[in-house]
């Protein structure tokens, strides 16, 4: 018996003696906030480790003795090393990662930590998101990350936004960067809730693109929505409402000016002629002008969007659970309205987010996100019936014509002048009621991953995704619309068009790390992934309905329209399947190196094309972990980064290398003149299936460094990318029965450097201060063209009504963008004419003095204050061929940002500048609004006001011809007269080249949090209020609504053309009074 004691007594010694060896450490992890969940402690050499809870509390155990640290880490955190000693409660703060060293950088099918980055990554926390109220993430972005420059096309609810990444390599292909939002392909960025996001990282060289091949060679914008936590669970609610005004109007003719200016013409043309008969119908006599100084003129810009809206945005979020299993929720409501009359958006988001970790070895993640938006208002360009036109050529006085009833039946009888009489008489106001469009998307992304760590080494991840998407358009033109005069009978008309896509996607992915050893570590990712997409679209086109119809319910009741076109199309689809791989080594922590290689295999290309590879290689080397930096106490980080690789473009239409037909009917054949259903080729080039993949070419050079104990940080890189093999829209001979086919021909480059600087100038208990700063130099360049040193281009505002309509030139060894047309000189004086004949009411220029032909004079011919243009050729006449030249670019010399932010107790404050300079913007409204454009009866901008323009009246209103009057009454003329076209077709000079460069205060925030004494008592964690001033002011010298504006019309190609400002939606300054609450 005493044997078999004996051992027991001894097994309840060693075991007691085992649990006396370790202890129970308690404590809090804070930051300048408050509690921090999620907080990482781990023992020091051990595999021990936990998190913090929704309070921020921690519970770890400990062996009893020995010198025990405990290793606090966060992202975004600086890592706090603490040792234990004697104590059993440990409470600890962290400090921000000024620079972000283990701030975690999301990069293709993986992430890694910022010290660790060989590429060159742009970030943007989810913080510095939030501090600006904005709609649309593409508005927080602007100005925020060198080299990636973005340009809202206008101001109107959903409208489209131009990203470019290092300006892009294609001359007419899409230029946008691949968007990725928790792994999901998506095409658009706008239908993701700012709110919602967590981090953006942009992915700039090839070394860091490669790996997406396909369409990553215009770079990618990887967006990181927020992740569950696990704890209690943690309620938040954000919401602000929103007021919308016009910054600012551009200045037109008093009602006096334009009255005078119709006299003027109708003198020109004689008192016989129709414009003088329609100026007495209209106006009366000269001597009636007195009464329109004294008459208060419509301000159209008011009435069309010059009003004050408003707009609201409501955001709830929940998150919690355990450490196996996390959720998040997050919805947003958004309505935004439009300054223009009956615009407005509405937005919906669902996010859901589930982490559950099924055992030690295997996670699942699931995640959805729905978006529901419906977009109101046929906007301002494109088939709309309202032009921004509209407000500043619309009469400001009607005169006798308020008197005058319009019978819609007269509308059609085709006379130009009772036409251009109803443009004038029909209020813009009116037409926006009966010009109805409405869009609405509906997006729903679904995903589920599972990931499998089998050891130690290897983790498999495999992840399948879902996109579907659904769109539905809807257009509606009244009686009084163009569009529906020029169908006949001044009935409604009405296009309804639906579209259907499904994309499905699954990714296979094994990472495996070979070594992990003191001084060296490697890693192999190897992955498959497979996309394909598929979807329908139907067209109906309907005329001939009753007036007494709502647009609504004429949708409903198609069938009692009159059919004029029906189409379907059921989309071939587009696959893509690739292959890829990243071998990853580091060698003590200093010296990193990353091999990427990727393959894909796209559908867009014929047979023998169809596969694309993609190799890239990154160096980084840590400098300031080497000896020889150690006792260099100001340089606190210091990396050198050089990249070389390559990445595709297969951004085309599915079907460019082979034939695709589609059912319509717009033709009518057989009894009963009926439309009948036929087949027909619906592409619009001639099929090339020898095309290939476009690839750009990126070389990188990078340096990161931070000083004074990261207080201050950069990054700077030097880049130049070259993109090959451009697919080309080319002209063809028309006897192919197509006028163009796409082929590889040409090339581009981009040359540029960027700067980012990040600076904690004051870090104390009260008071914070901080700032950022950002600026970014891209030159593009035309390498190659299709065998021809020079091409020109259309940007088509103006459609066929602008003489020698290629306004644009690509030409090699020169950058994209050119603007190309007519030079000024002023206008033509007196000094340039021998003598006037009454007889035929000309002048006779003197010998010597360029004429400019049929150019301009219109219907009156060149005379004094005629505008005239440069000879440059010497020949003494203007032509097309020999007197053009470049007279713009579009493409700025730099542009960047800088931001400040600063807190002192519970007060915080933010605001952010960005500027562009060095580019000019091709402003038409300098040629719609300084000459009678298209009708006599439009308005004008108040530079052609009496005072300042070439005048033929003089004081009594009589019809001044001799030269020697002439000069007298012009003495102090400023610019030409706005006859000097007629209402003949316009030309493109320098004259319409203005200086695009500016500076805005693009926000500014104050918010107030109450102290959390206050707020602890009625279970809230954290109460703020906040006020924000946006597009708050701006400085420039461009004379348009706003010079952060590119636009292009249909048949013109948007990179070829950028910088055009032609009927821009105005953007809006807004005040946001909000607050954010969480429980």
């Amino acid at each position: 018996m005493n044997k078999l004691l004996l051992p027991f007594f001894m097994l309840l010694l060693i075991c007691s003696t085992a649990w006396a060896q370790t202890r129970k450490i308690t404590g809090k992890v804070s930051d300048d906030k408050g509690a921090m969940v999620g907080v990482s402690i781990k023992l020091k050499g051990t595999t021990t480790a936990t998190t913090t809870n929704s309070d921020g509390k921690f519970t770890v155990n400990i062996p009893a003795t020995g010198n025990v640290v405990l290793v606090f880490s966060y992202i975004g955190s600086v890592t706090k090393e603490v040792t234990v000693g004697t104590r059993s409660e440990i409470n600890v703060t962290l400090q921000d990662d000024q620079q972000g060293l283990n701030e975690v950088v999301v990069i293709g099918y993986g992430t890694v930590a910022r010290k660790d980055l060989a590429g060159a990554v742009g970030s943007l926390k989810g913080s510095e998101i939030a501090k600006t109220p904005v709609a649309n993430i593409a508005e927080a972005l602007t100005g925020r990350i060198p080299g990636v420059q973005v340009t809202t096309l206008d101001g109107a609810p959903g409208a489209d936004v131009i990203i470019r990444v290092r300006g892009g390599g294609s001359i007419t292909q899409d230029n946008t960067p691949l968007y990725i939002v928790d792994g999901f392909i998506v095409d658009n960025i706008n239908n993701i809730a700012p709110t919602d996001i967590e981090s953006v990282d942009v992915l700039k060289d090839a070394s860091s693109t490669a790996i997406y091949g396909a369409r990553g060679a215009n770079g990618v914008v990887i967006i990181t929505t927020k992740s569950p936590k696990a704890g209690k669970t943690a309620i938040s609610y954000n919401g602000y409402g929103q007021a919308k005004t016009l910054p600012r109007k551009l200045e037109v003719l008093s009602p006096y000016d334009f009255a005078l200016v119709q006299y003027e013409y109708g003198m020109l043309r004689g008192q016989t002629s129709s414009e003088f008969k329609n100026f007495t119908r209209y106006f009366g006599v000269y001597d009636d002008l007195e009464l329109y100084k004294y008459q208060k003129p419509t301000d159209w810009q008011e009435e069309l969007f010059g009003r004050f809206v408003n707009s609201q945005q409501h955001n709830l979020s929940l998150t919690g659970g355990t450490d196996k299993t996390k959720l998040s929720f997050n919805s947003t409501y958004n309505k935004d309205e439009g300054l223009m009359l009956n615009s407005g958006q509405e937005r919906f988001y669902l996010n859901f987010k589930l982490n559950h970790q099924i055992s030690n070895k295997l996670k699942l993640d699931l995640a959805a996100r729905y978006s529901a938006t419906a977009i109101d208002g046929a906007g301002t360009s494109g088939t709309s019936s309202i032009r921004i036109s509209d407000g500043i050529q619309t009469r400001p006085v009607n005169g006798l014509a308020d008197q005058i009833v319009l019978d819609p039946d007269d509308v059609a009888e085709g006379n130009d002048d009772f036409d251009n009489f109803l443009r004038s008489v029909i209020k813009p106001t009116d037409l926006v009621q009966q010009d109805y469009r409405k869009r609405t998307n509906n997006d729903l992304s679904l995903n589920a991953a599972l990931g499998w760590d089998v050891d130690k080494k290897l983790t498999l991840r495999s992840e399948l995704s879902v996109i579907k998407r659904n769109n539905v358009n809807k257009r509606y033109w009244g009686p009084l619309t163009g569009e529906s005069r020029n169908v006949g009978l001044n009935k409604p008309l009405v296009e309804l068009s639906s579209g259907t896509s499904n994309t499905y996607r699954w990714v296979n992915t094994a990472n495996y790390k070979v070594l992990k050893k003191k001084d060296h570590n490697l890693s192999v990712l190897l992955g498959q992934e497979l996309n394909t997409t598929s979807g329908s679209s139907v067209f109906n086109r309907a005329k001939y309905f009753e007036e007494n119809l709502t647009p609504e319910m004429v949708f409903a009741n198609m069938a009692s329209g009159t059919s004029e076109r029906v189409e379907t199309l059921e989309s071939r689809g587009e696959d893509l399947i690739s292959g890829f791989g990243r071998i990853n080594y580091t060698f003590k922590d200093r010296y990193i190196l990353y091999l990427t290689l990727r393959a894909d295999g796209s559908s867009k290309f014929g047979p023998s094309n169809r596969w694309g590879y993609f190799p890239a290689a990154s160096f980084a080397w840590r400098v300031s972990d080497e000896a020889f930096m150690k006792n260099i106490d100001v340089i606190s980080d210091l990396k050198f980064r050089a990249s070389y690789g390559e990445a595709g473009n297969n951004r085309i239409n599915n079907d460019v290398w082979r034939f695709v037909f589609g059912n319509t009917q717009d033709r009518s054949y057989g009894a009963g003149d009926i439309a009948q259903t036929y087949y027909r080729p619906v592409n619009k080039t001639l099929p090339n299936p020898d095309l290939k993949w476009e690839t750009t070419v990126s070389r990188n050079l990078g340096l990161d460094f931070g000083l004074f104990n990261n207080k201050i940080s950069a990054t700077l890189d030097i880049y130049k990318n070259t993109t090959k093999d451009l697919i080309v829209e080319n002209d063809i001979p028309p006897q192919t029965g197509f006028s163009a086919q796409y082929l590889n021909i040409g090339q581009t480059s981009n040359r540029g450097i960027e700067l980012s600087l990040n600076a904690n100038l004051i870090t104390k208990k009260d008071f914070t201060l901080s700032a950022s700063f950002n600026i970014g130099r891209n030159q593009p360049k035309i390498d190659k063209l299709d065998g021809n040193d020079r091409r020109v281009a259309r940007s088509e505002w103006a459609g066929t009504d602008l003489k020698t309509r290629e306004d644009y030139l690509l030409e090699v060894g020169k950058t994209i963008g050119l603007m190309f047309g007519y030079v000024s000189d002023g206008f033509y004086t007196v000094d340039d004419f021998l003598s006037y004949n009454p007889a035929t009411r000309t002048y006779v220029l003197k010998p010597g003095v360029p004429t400019s032909g049929g150019l301009l004079g219109g219907t009156i011919g060149i005379r004094p204050g005629t505008m005239k243009l440069k000879d440059l050729d010497g020949d003494g006449l203007v032509t097309a061929d020999k007197d053009r030249r470049i007279i713009g670019s579009a493409v700025p010399s730099h542009s960047g940002g800088f931001g400040l932010n600063a807190t002192y107790k519970s007060f915080d404050i933010s605001t952010f500048f960005n500027w562009v300079y060095g580019n000019q913007i091709y402003n038409t409204g300098r040629i719609q609004f300084n000459m009678l454009y298209r009708t006599t009866f439009g308005n004008m901008l108040n530079t052609m006001n009496y005072e300042d323009r070439f005048k033929y009246i003089n004081g009594e209103g009589q019809l001044v011809t001799e030269l020697n009057d002439l000069a007298e009454l012009n003495k102090n003329a400023k610019i030409w007269s706005p006859f000097s076209s007629g209402t003949a077709s316009p030309l493109f000079s320098d004259d319409a080249v203005e200086d695009g460069s500016f500076f805005r205060m693009t926000y500014i925030t104050l918010g107030y949090t109450l102290p959390k004494k206050l707020t602890s008592k009625v279970g809230i964690s954290s109460l703020r209020f906040y006020g924000t001033a946006y597009n708050v002011f701006l400085l420039t010298n461009y004379t348009g609504y706003d010079p952060e504006v590119s636009t292009t019309r249909s048949g013109g190609y948007a990179a070829l053309t950028p910088g055009v400002d032609y009927s821009a939606y105005p953007k809006s300054r807004t005040y946001t009074f909000g607050l954010s609450l969480s429980f």
